[in-house]
């Protein structure tokens, strides 16, 4: 039975505001607070969004009307805050990527552990019916057995973008921040974590575009691609033995078609249409439904550590780090 929620934002960036519209439209949530580094920033959010302005995260963290917290800071703030808020006794919803790396993984999951708090990495597709709708049909051996992934998540921004995912000294980069999603589906796809990691990428101080194989037991591979600078399909191609699986988008869903192809059949199309708030909505309602448990099945915790363990050993395989792990 779905709980009902009160949100508390740890931040208030661009994907806060994408959530924010979320909880709007979440049959389980309402916003509570949100919080920010200034006073000014947080009041602006509130003025649009509802709810009360903070300053400080720790000021969220110590408010006793807020149930859950969705943490939305920069990559490499990810773990701090999830600790501080599994220390606080708050339920997490946290951004991906989870962490920097597997490490902090480990360590941010062992406090929620200990503090019997409710915990979920924030890979929003995971959620939606589409993504629901390909779990089902990939269990139904619909496609036979998964041989191949192709998956692609880019954004061209430009090159004087100043962010901090073209930061390559606090997680910024291609890997992180948008190819997570097809390594995700990728490990997804297959049920299994890779036997080996390659990763190859253009840039100096982050990875501004990169391609990825991922080798499977069984001679099976996946193929990513990412990026910040640079546009690719955004879809992904999931082949099987007796047929493939078209997802036109993955990540997003809003106009998107999963096409079946079974060999010697007709092709079935299956749409799941979703605004970019019902999506998010999808998302909080996953963690109210399975907060009893601490975890949801969509994205569980032993899901998040093996996801940062791969993209640990990509990035391991191109010799890159991130300037505050040097």
């Amino acid at each position: 039975m779905a709980t009902a929620l009160r949100w508390g934002l740890l931040a208030t960036g661009n994907i806060a505001h994408a959530f924010a519209a979320g909880i709007k439209e979440s049959r389980t949530g309402t916003l509570e607070a949100s919080a920010s580094r200034s006073l000014e920033k947080s009041a602006t959010f509130a003025e649009k969004w509802g709810g009360r302005a903070l300053e400080g995260y720790e000021a969220l963290l110590a408010d006793p009307n807020v149930d859950a917290v969705y943490i939305s800071t920069p990559h490499h703030l990810h773990a701090e805050w999830t600790i501080k808020a599994a220390e606080a006794g708050k339920h997490i919803l946290c951004e991906k990527p989870f962490t920097l790396n597997a490490k902090e993984a480990e360590e941010a999951l062992a406090a929620v552990k200990a503090n019997g708090v409710f915990f979920m990495e924030a890979f929003m597709y995971r959620c939606a019916p589409q993504t629901r709708k390909l779990v089902e049909l990939l269990e139904a051996k619909a496609i036979g057995d998964v041989q191949h992934v192709n998956a692609e998540f880019a954004f061209a921004a430009g090159k004087s973008w100043e962010n901090f995912r073209t930061d390559g000294n606090v997680g910024g980069g291609g890997l992180m921040d948008v190819g997570s999603y097809a390594v995700s589906i990728s490990r997804l796809a297959f049920g299994k974590e890779p036997t080996e990691a390659h990763y190859a990428y253009v840039g100096e101080n982050y990875d501004e575009s990169g391609q990825g194989l991922l080798k499977f037991s069984g001679g099976r591979s996946a193929v990513i691609g990412c990026g910040v600078h640079v546009q690719m399909r955004n879809d992904a191609m999931i082949y099987g033995s007796t047929g493939r699986i078209h997802i036109s988008d993955p990540w997003k869903s809003s106009d998107s078609k999963l096409t079946l192809f079974k060999n010697g059949s007709e092709p079935e199309v299956f749409e799941f249409p979703l605004t970019g708030p019902q999506l998010y909505a999808a998302e909080a309602d996953a963690v109210a439904d399975f907060l009893e448990a601490k975890e949801c099945p969509y994205v569980s915790w032993e899901d998040t550590l093996q996801q940062m363990r791969t993209l640990d050993r990509l990035r391991a395989s191109a010799g890159y780090k991130f300037g505050v792990e040097k």
